[in-house]
């Protein structure tokens, strides 16, 4: 079987990680009684972990390590062991996994590198234990990972020097799965200094054969994991993973995703803006966000965000309320909430009220609130006014942002708020704010026992509840969405770049509105289809050859009457025979004057492994200025893109801005549906371009005054 073979197997579905996962059996080849080597750690870890299966240990020199007996060789190991874990160098890699087959092993992890990640002999050598591991269906893990622990069934397969048990509550743990070894161990560190509740920790390394798909897969059906917290750089099977996304959606698991690569320079060739717009990274944040995907872009929001979401069973959908101590903080909070997006909803009539009656008279009932210095001589209004907040329909998230004092104040104040937070099912975090001061060590842990995610930094919570409160809004939004139907498209008959002559016609079939147009090859046709149109007209050179027409002369508009036309064919053509003195034209479009309008784009591209995605924003020359756009999935809703076209900065020009009629958005939207049909339904075009799309007053339609579409030869 080749390398190619097994890519494209792999695609199909996930396979079984089962035995590799929660094996009956272990071997240790290359156990050692040596502390601090990796066969003797993976031993002590079983121990530590109480594991109940059998352990069996394979060591050419010893009979005997901790009292465990030894074999010389894999070849010596009982058939059928589920787990094999090597613990042997590079050179020695292949042969034991060649060994481990004979044995019929269900699974073996590889710990060494050397492999694909090194150059041509690793990757040789990598393709070969795959190719074993396929053959005899046993599970592969690695090469180049640091193993994984199963906390459920305490299983931990894996290196990591002073392991930790960890306690697992059913379906509101945290499981981790990442491609790089180190940072897995970094987050499963993080995570059980935090008190979060672990289900899995799992390193994937090269993934020759079990991928984080195939872990996903499993993940998605483990009752006591509600989280995934994952970092990947590379995502090998695309299409596979987002139906795997859209599966967790569906079952109520969370996937939150640090994926590297948003300032990738390169750019695959595009034809057409949105090919230019789009980079890979784009992609895949819009399809995977599309299935309620948390995409994060640190390693802070990675861990924040996963420790709300095993605090707290819902993700809040109305914005967050800030109690403080510090005016300071007010005013800070108001500017930074707004740069990360997190509303802060002015509080309903009765919460004012209520709180009118609690504050000193020189405080306000305001969100933030400040409960000002007063607070020191009672700190029950921090109990009373994080009640009051809470109780409030508008709000959905709370955090409590306190200047810390001495470390007995500090440790008042948390116990103050702790009646009123202790049990909420609103999102809420503490914040002690003078990172560094002394704290004493109750003010954490009676925090993390009440399940409160607790900050030294105010910017950190205020990032993570805005991620959080996106995703309540995406959760709901997807939720509740429906599918396009499909559409009946006419068969596409030129490949490549088709000219705008036959894009327009084609767009015209599914009901895109073009302007009437009609194709010359001489003046006096070209006149004759003017006088049938009207004036004023449009011309336009016609060649496969030309997708940008204007960068050559090829576009002249304004076209009065008769004369004029003439004087424009010669200037066009004189145009063109400068700028490609060889090229033949298909003909002249003579095309009706698009009346003013906004100039929106209208776009789809395919990427090679993720599918389509389908882009609208501003256009005109404004769109590689301004890049006011905005993506998403070709199967969405008329109801959704309507939402996401007016989310684009520039939404104001189509609700009627100073005083003008507003745009038929209606009318927008079934373009931008219709281009995602088209995209779902014709998988040979590659890139769609309309800009731009006059978008006129409400009721009176959209017209698409230029036409690019591009398939594959």
């Amino acid at each position: 079987m080749s390398l190619n073979q097994i890519t494209v197997e792999l695609e199909i579905k996930p396979v079984s990680i089962k035995k590799l996962i929660s094996p009956r059996s272990i071997a240790i080849v290359g156990a050692s009684a040596t502390p601090g080597s990796a066969g003797n750690t993976i031993l002590k870890n079983l121990e530590r972990f109480n594991y109940s299966g059998e352990i069996h240990l394979v060591n050419k020199k010893r009979t005997e390590i901790e009292g465990k007996f030894c074999v010389p060789s894999i070849e010596d190991l009982p058939e059928g062991i589920d787990a094999v874990v090597l613990c042997v160098p590079f050179t020695a890699v292949v042969e034991s996994v060649k060994a481990s087959a004979r044995r019929k092993a269900g699974s073996v992890m590889i710990f060494a590198a050397g492999f694909a990640e090194v150059g041509e002999a690793g990757k040789l050598a990598q393709a070969q234990i795959t190719e074993i591991g396929r053959e005899n269906e046993m599970m592969i893990a690695g090469p180049n990972c640091m193993g994984l622990t199963n906390f459920v069934d305490n299983v931990p397969l894996t290196f990591a020097p002073g392991l930790k048990k960890t306690e697992v509550k059913n379906n509101s743990s945290l499981c981790i799965l990442s491609q790089s070894g180190g940072m897995m161990s970094n987050l499963r560190e993080i995570a059980q200094a935090r008190g979060i509740s672990l289900t899995h920790a799992i390193s994937t390394g090269n993934e020759a054969i079990a991928g984080v798909e195939d872990y996903l897969a499993y993940l998605i059906e483990d009752e006591s994991t509600k989280v995934i917290t994952m970092y990947v750089e590379h995502i090998r099977r695309p299409k596979l993973f987002l139906d795997l996304s859209a599966k967790a959606r569906k079952k109520g698991k969370t996937i939150v995703l640090l994926h590297p690569g948003r300032s990738e320079a390169s750019r695959e060739a595009a034809q057409s803006h949105t090919g230019s717009l789009v980079g890979d990274y784009t992609v895949i944040k819009t399809l995977l966000e599309q299935e309620a995907v948390i995409m994060v872009e640190t390693m802070e929001e990675l861990v924040d965000v996963s420790w709300f979401l095993t605090s707290f069973e819902k993700p809040p959908v109305e914005g967050a309320a800030i109690l403080t101590d510090s005016g300071a903080v007010k005013g800070f909070a108001l500017d930074y909430c707004d740069t990360v997006g997190l509303s802060l909803p002015e509080l309903s009539e009765a919460s004012k009220g209520a709180l009118d009656q609690l504050l000193p008279e020189f405080s306000s009932a305001t969100n933030p609130l400040d409960v000002t210095a007063q607070v020191l001589s009672d700190m029950s209004l921090y109990t009373s006014t994080a009640r009051c907040l809470l109780d409030d329909s508008k709000i959905g998230s709370l955090m409590i942002i306190v200047l810390p004092g001495s470390p007995h104040i500090a440790l008042e104040k948390v116990r103050a708020a702790l009646p009123a937070i202790s049990s909420t099912v609103k999102p809420t975090a503490y914040v002690v704010m003078g990172e560094g001061s002394p704290l004493q060590e109750e003010v954490i842990t009676e925090l993390m026992e009440n399940g409160i995610p607790f900050f030294r930094s105010p910017e950190r919570a205020m990032r993570a509840l805005a991620i959080l409160t996106k995703y309540g809004k995406s959760l709901k939004k997807v939720n509740n969405l429906g599918q396009q139907a499909p559409i009946q498209t006419p068969v596409l008959r030129t490949k490549g770049v088709i000219p705008e002559y036959a894009g327009k016609d084609y767009f015209a079939k599914i009901g895109i509105p073009v302007p009437k147009w009609g194709l010359a090859k001489e003046v006096e046709s070209a006149i004759d289809a003017a006088r049938s149109i009207g004036f004023p007209v449009v011309l336009k050179a016609q060649s496969s050859e030309l997708a940008h027409k204007s960068d050559v002369g090829g576009v002249i508009v304004g076209i009065k009457d008769e004369t004029e036309l003439a004087e424009a064919w010669k200037r066009l053509h004189s145009n063109i025979g400068k700028a490609r003195p060889d090229l033949e034209l298909d003909g002249v479009l003579v095309e009706k004057m698009g009346e003013k309008g906004i100039e929106m784009v209208v776009g789809a591209r395919r990427d090679s492994e993720w599918g389509p995605i389908v882009m609208v924003g501003l256009g005109g020359i404004w769109i590689e200025v301004l890049k006011d756009v905005r993506f998403m999935s070709p199967k969405l809703t008329e109801e959704y893109i309507e939402q996401e076209i007016l989310a684009l900065k520039s939404a104001d020009l189509l609700r009627g801005a100073r005083g003008s009629a507003p745009a038929d958005v209606k009318a927008l939207t079934q373009v931008v549906a219709k281009v995602g049909q088209l995209m779902n339904a014709v998988p040979e075009i590659e890139e769609i371009d309309i800009n731009p799309v006059m978008v006129y007053p409400d009721g009176q339609g959209v017209v698409a005054l230029d036409a690019l579409i591009v398939t594959s030869e």
